[in-house]
Order: C-alpha cells, then structure tokens, then sequence
C-alpha cells in the first residue's frame, strides 16, 4: 500500500534537525559550520525545539552536551542579544541533556528480616519475596546476600533465600543476575524446567513467548540442568529445602561462560559466541535503551512490542526486511515512529485499536 502525504513545514525542518543532529554525532564542527548552526537555531525558537527533539529521541546525550559547549557563558556576550540567547539556547540544552539520562526505576530491598515465613520442615529459616513488572516496567531487587536481581518489562520471580540455598523462579520475562559470590550457596535460577546455577557471576535469563529459556552470560561462568517436573516450583511455593534444586556438578556441555549464550529448549541446547557489541546490544534495557544494528524491521519492532501495548502492523510487506539501526527509549512509540518517518519514509495511522499500520511513501 503507498500513500501520498504532503511534507509539511515542520517535516522539512525535522530534516534540517536531524542533518545538524548527524553532523553533531560524527564529531566535532567545523567553524563554519558552527556559525551556520547558530544562524539556524537564531532564526527561529522551533528550530531549537526541534533539534532538542531529535537529541533526545536519538538519545544523544553526548551530542547534546557538546551542543550545549558550542555557545559557552560569556558576561561580555550577554550584552549582546545573540549572546543573550545563544546562553539561554546553552541552559536549556543542559537541563535536556540532564533530562535524557535521567531514568526511574524501583529499587527493591529483600533484607533477611523482611518477609519472613516460617521455617521449613527440617527446620531452616526462610526468606521469600516476589516481584512483578508491568509491561514497559523495570525494577532492581537487592537481594540479603548483595546479589542484585533487575526485572525487565512484563515480568515475574519469585525469590526465596535459606541459610543453604538461593532460589529465583522465573515465571515470565526476562532478568539481569549479579550474583554475589558464595561457594557455600549457589544461586540458582528455576525459568521453566531449566535451572541455570552460578557462584558469583553476571547472566541475563528470558522466557521468550515461545517458551524457549534463552541465557547470556557477560562475567563469570554458570552451568545449566534440567529440573525434575515433579519438583518444579511454582510462583510464590515455599518448597522443603530437600526439594529445592540440586547444586549442579560441572560437566562436559553444560558450562555456559563470559561471552557464550544458549537457547535452552526440548531440543538440545544452542550454544553460540557473542561479542561485547551483542552485550551491550542485550543489555541496552536496563538503561531503558533499545539498540539496533542491521536488523530487520519485523523483528526490531517484535522487540519494540515488547515494552508496549501497540502492535505493529506492515501494510507495506516489503518493510518488513529493511534494515534498522539507532539507539531509541524502551517504550517510546512516537519517537520510533519519528525515526521511521524522518530516515526511512515510513508512515503510520492509528487503527483505534491499539495498532500502528506502517506504509511506505
């Protein structure tokens, strides 16, 4: 399906924007080109709005910084009405570069006192919490040994502590891991009939909607196991200590180290070598990021998906294979659908229920 929509004003200066935006990132301007750059944003107020918008949409906040750098405090220049506003264009664009990285997020203490059940049948304390995101939420559970337990969007754990075991079970979603090390006490994870154990460590574990375990490992090592059906746990099941996962013994083909993953499913697991750039790229949510490098339209919106209630639909089929790239804010639709529209010509409309149709031009 193509449509034909006039560019309006505002479009045109979108591109402007998004030009300096470009040049701000490949490095330092030129002096002309700073001159030019400031003649543009004298010209009118919208012209700074809109390269704010485009900063913060990109998530340029280095840009923006530099940006503000390009029109620094002088007390001879305010005398001056260009001055003047070039000094106000500088405050303002600290406030937003203060603005872009600063994010929200609960941070949840586990202490051992707190949510105390009563002791199992051979007698060991227990510690027990559980924690759930809503779709496009994010908290940090700090756990009584100092590991630390970030849930990402749509999520649900169940996390239970003993003087002998720790135990996080995964019902949905995905979690970031940094065990604190203890060689007495591994720290287990139960997504599934997997259970991924490590000492002290950094991982990542999702359940994806296919109901594969998919696991990356950033520090450290962890091994992997299959939990017996008949002890899985369920959401908020306070289990025997006997029952509990057994500490797993190193074998040939289930160590998952630094810079491996693994899909865990029926099948036998896949394990693959990841790159630090594929690090960063996995871990850009916890920032509220979503990085992409190449990749397909189709599925960088499956990923978008994720962090919204909007569904994404092609009117166009030939879209789904273009190639995305760019840094965007987990949830933020309307700057995604900027972007589609600004650098690749891809429009939208709302259907009134809860779906974004994309067209080409």
């Amino acid at each position: 399906m193509t449509k034909v929509v006039p560019i309006s004003r505002d479009d045109e200066l979108l591109g402007v924007a998004s030009r300096w935006m470009l040049k701000l990132d490949e490095g330092a301007l030129s002096a002309s080109d700073e001159a030019a750059l400031g003649a543009w944003l004298d010209e009118h107020t919208r012209h700074r709005e809109l390269l704010l918008e485009v900063a913060v949409v990109w998530d340029k906040t280095d840009a923006l910084a530099r940006l503000a750098d390009l029109f620094p405090h002088d007390a001879a220049a305010d005398q001056v009405s260009g001055g003047t506003r070039h000094w106000r264009w500088a405050q303002g664009l600290a406030v937003a570069a203060g603005l872009a990285v600063l994010t929200i997020s609960g941070v949840l203490l586990l202490s051992p006192g707190a949510d105390t059940t009563p002791p199992t049948s051979d007698g060991a304390s227990v510690t027990s919490a559980e924690y759930e995101t809503a779709i496009g939420g994010q908290k940090t559970a700090l756990l009584p040994d100092g590991s630390e337990v970030v849930l990402n969007t749509n999520s649900q754990l169940a996390v239970t502590f003993t003087p002998s075991a720790r135990v996080l079970h995964l019902a949905r979603g995905e979690i970031l891991v940094r065990v604190a090390e203890d060689r007495v006490r591994p720290l287990s994870v139960v997504a599934g009939d997997r259970i991924i154990q490590a000492l002290g460590t950094v991982f990542v574990v999702e359940i994806t909607d296919e109901r594969k375990v998919e696991l990356m490992v950033s520090e450290g090592t962890v091994v992997i196991g299959i939990q017996p059906p008949a002890t899985s746990p369920g959401v908020g099941d306070l289990l025997d200590t006997a029952s509990w996962p057994p500490v797993l013994a190193l074998a040939e083909g289930n160590v998952v180290s630094a810079g491996e993953a693994v899909t865990l499913s029926a099948t036998d697991p896949v394990k693959r070598t990841v790159s630090a750039d594929d690090v960063e790229v996995r871990l850009s949510w916890e920032e509220g990021r979503l990085i992409f490098r190449s990749e397909p339209l189709e599925k960088a919106l499956q990923e978008v998906e994720r962090y919204t209630t909007v569904e994404f639909v092609f009117l166009d089929e030939s879209l789904r294979t273009r190639s995305l790239s760019g840094r965007f804010r987990a949830g933020d639709v309307e700057a995604l659908l900027l972007s589609l529209r600004v650098n690749f010509n891809i429009t939208h409309e709302y259907d009134g229920e809860g779906r974004v149709l994309l067209s080409g031009l």
